[in-house]
């Protein structure tokens, strides 16, 4: 019955389909309806999978076979309906469907032309909508070939975007094999192929057939060809004069691309082309945010560094805390090497686990590194040339393992990527700081490597700077201890105790003081001196060392007192570049010692007033004279003192009677009340007694030397 009725509708004068059971397959297709329906359905298709007409056609042709009652469905846009009757077979089941259209519209637009119009505005509409949400190009890429493939119906489409002057790279891609895409994922424009003419024209290449392809495009056609298509179209991606990248579309039969659809590929590209000239934007921007923000988190790495490099900690201290600041926030691991008289040791290793830092440390011990390997922390403190690893492929680590066990080791590690950078400064070689990423997974680019230097160069400087001030402290320790007794000297008939502190130094300077105490022993006597110099420094220390070696000198020759500073003061002035600002007080005093005490002849170049301590109470020794260093004639008195067995003479610096507390200075009554406490009791108790109530008595540390000698006589 159906073969009949094919026979008999085919020359009816209005557009027919007839179509066969419950999938629709096409018998008969007029020329009419084959336009107005459109390209896609031809005899032998499916209506179900042809018809681009929607729904309500498919839902009345299911009806009218399902039912075996007409049925219709009316299409707004083409003012037509269509109608739908049932094709019976002798035994009264339905075997196929009639289709007829009829309107106004049939014979002018044509039905399927309306509808695909209807349905690309709207594809548009929502593609727009949609674009406006998507951020990265990626996302907009899988859109521009989402869109065309679902109204275009494309077998394969991919969307490119410009990486850089004559190169394109994929962005998404839908139904090319994997070969197809590995091939064509990254593009180099080249005349003569369609992608790249699309591109460099600025102009759509449409080629509708395989014949097309090999007419334009001979060398490309087989390529273009390949896997079945036919129809390709190629559409750039363009904002003014700025090429943003291109579209691809692929078709399995010919096709004619229509007016509309040419129309439609060119506004999704537009569409595309704006959408990723706003994500360019948006990326650039964000990406000059993040590096401004990096930027800024480096520098306020490398001022926190540079503080804690200048902190008042030892060099080793100094590079274990460094190494502790870069992690994590720069790295998972941080090594510091420095160079020795002997080799190159490691000094500091951090990372944020404490146990993986032991493991480490049972490493090196186990398995010594290569001082000789390339690439390694020995290597470059030692020739000064750094090492990025962007990446650690499991190679290096097989060809750096002693045996299995140690490649184990290095595997559980699981080092990613490295920077090592020379700690240089002044052309010296210091040492190397090894920077590693492991379980972060990041990896370390040319601007890290930048930055790891510029860390090991303020680590460098400061480290170069905190070996000097240790040499040049320890210079000072030797100058220091140079200028005092290492150790009193016994005399017979007298208790001689002395302390010295010297004034806080302020961070990064080296101090020397001015403040003197000596004493020099003879037969049944002895000479003791202290002196303040003004100043601090090797200045100081010059003068300093003077007075000491001049008063020795004086005294071994047997000169009195005042006469031994005359002679100082003399040879004061005499010292070449004297500066009139440097100038000492001294007092000097001469023992003579019996079995009923000691007689005592002194004199006080501008001093501090000396102490006696007595069973009464305590005694001011009122000693007058002029400072030294300053006048040729100095003025000078000496005075005789006794000390019975047990009294105390105390000699002192203006560092203990200028002691800074909270409520102002320490003062000469206060010292004298603690002095009178002492009574009684030895040299050494006494001295204790005293700097342990200035101490006591100090707010903060000292703001100058102190130098306290105290001399009793044998009780």
């Amino acid at each position: 019955m159906l073969t009949d009725v094919v026979e008999l509708v085919g020359h009816l004068p209005f557009p027919i389909c007839v179509t066969a059971g419950p999938d629709h397959v096409v018998q008969l297709l007029d020329p009419t309806a084959h336009r107005l329906l459109g390209s896609d359905l031809v005899v032998g298709t499916t209506a179900r999978a042809s018809l681009p007409i929607g729904d309500a056609v498919l839902a009345a042709l299911d009806r009218a076979y399902r039912e075996g009652e007409p049925s219709h469905a009316g299409v707004e846009p083409a003012a037509v309906t269509v109608g739908c009757v049932p094709i019976r077979d002798p035994d009264g089941s339905v075997a196929g469907v009639l289709l007829h259209v009829a309107g106004e519209g049939h014979d002018g637009l044509g039905l399927i032309d309306a509808v695909r119009a209807r349905q690309r505005s709207s594809a548009l509409q929502q593609l727009a909508t949609e674009l406006s949400r998507a951020a990265t190009p990626s996302a907009i890429g899988a859109l521009c070939v989402t869109a065309a493939v679902e109204v275009l119906h494309a077998d394969a489409a991919g969307a490119y975007s410009s990486a850089g002057p004559g190169r394109l790279e994929v962005l998404h891609s839908l139904g090319w094999p994997d070969a197809t895409l590995r091939q064509y994922e990254h593009l180099v424009l080249q005349r003569g192929r369609p992608l790249s003419d699309a591109v460099l024209a600025g102009e759509p290449v449409w080629l509708e057939d395989a014949e097309q392809w090999r007419l334009r495009y001979p060398e490309m056609a087989a390529v273009g060809t390949s896997g079945g298509f036919q129809a390709t179209a190629c559409i750039p991606f363009r904002v003014e004069d700025r090429d943003l990248g291109a579209a691809v579309f692929t078709f399995a039969r010919p096709r004619a691309f229509t007016t509309g659809e040419r129309g439609h590929l060119l506004a999704v590209a537009a569409l595309c082309a704006q959408a990723l000239d706003r994500a360019r934007l948006l990326v650039a921007e964000q990406a000059a945010r993040a590096a401004a923000e990096q930027q800024r988190d480096r520098m306020t790495f490398l001022a926190r560094a540079g503080r804690l490099m200048e902190a008042p900690l030892s060099v080793q201290e100094r590079l274990r805390q460094l190494a502790d600041l870069a992690v994590p926030t720069i790295a998972d691991w941080c090594a510091v090497h420095l160079v020795r008289d002997d080799g190159v040791d490691r000094v500091a290793v951090a990372h944020a686990d404490p146990d993986k830092v032991r493991f480490v440390d049972e490493l090196q011990h186990r398995y010594p590194p290569d001082p000789h390997a390339p690439g390694g922390a020995i290597q470059v403190a030692r020739t000064g040339v750094p090492v990025h690893l962007r990446d650690i492929p499991d190679e290096m680590l097989v060809a750096a393992a002693v045996d299995e066990a140690h490649l184990d080791i290095l595997r559980g590690i699981g080092m990613r990527s490295a920077v090592v950078v020379p700690l240089v400064v002044r052309d010296t070689r210091l040492g190397a700081l090894t920077l590693v990423h492991a379980e972060s997974g990041n990896r370390f680019d040319e601007t890290d490597l930048a930055f790891a230097q510029q860390l090991a160069a303020t680590a460098a400087l400061a480290l170069d700077n905190a070996r000097l001030f240790e040499q040049q402290q320890a210079i000072a320790r030797t100058l220091q201890s140079a200028l005092l007794p290492r150790s009193l000297p016994a005399v017979t008939g007298l208790e001689l105790a002395a302390r010295y502190v010297p004034q806080a130094a302020h961070p990064g300077a080296v101090h020397v003081g001015g403040d003197l105490y000596d004493v020099v022993p003879g037969h049944g006597s002895c000479a003791v001196t202290v002196a303040d110099v003004c100043g601090k420094g090797t200045e100081a220390a010059a003068l300093t060392a003077l007075i000491r070696h001049t008063v020795r000198a004086e005294v071994d020759h047997g000169v009195q007192p005042a006469e031994v500073l005359r002679r100082l003061n003399a040879a004061m002035l005499r010292e070449p570049g004297t500066d009139p600002a440097r100038f000492a007080t001294v007092v000097h005093a001469q023992f003579d010692v019996g079995d009923d005490g000691a007689s005592v002849r002194l004199v006080s170049g501008g001093h501090e007033p000396p102490l006696v301590l007595r069973a009464g109470g305590v005694e001011v020794l009122d000693a007058p004279g002029t400072l030294l260093g300053v006048y040729p004639d100095v003025d000078l008195l000496e005075i005789d003192v006794r000390l019975s067995p047990g009294e105390v003479l105390v000699l002192y610096t203006d560092g203990v009677t200028e002691a800074h507390g909270v409520d102002g200075l320490y003062g000469p009554d206060r010292l004298a009340a603690v002095v009178a406490g002492c009574a009684g009791r030895s040299a050494e108790s006494v001295a204790e007694a005293v700097l342990s109530d200035v101490a006591a008595f100090r707010h903060g540390p000292p703001r100058d030397d102190v130098v306290l000698l105290v001399v009793r006589a044998a009780p």
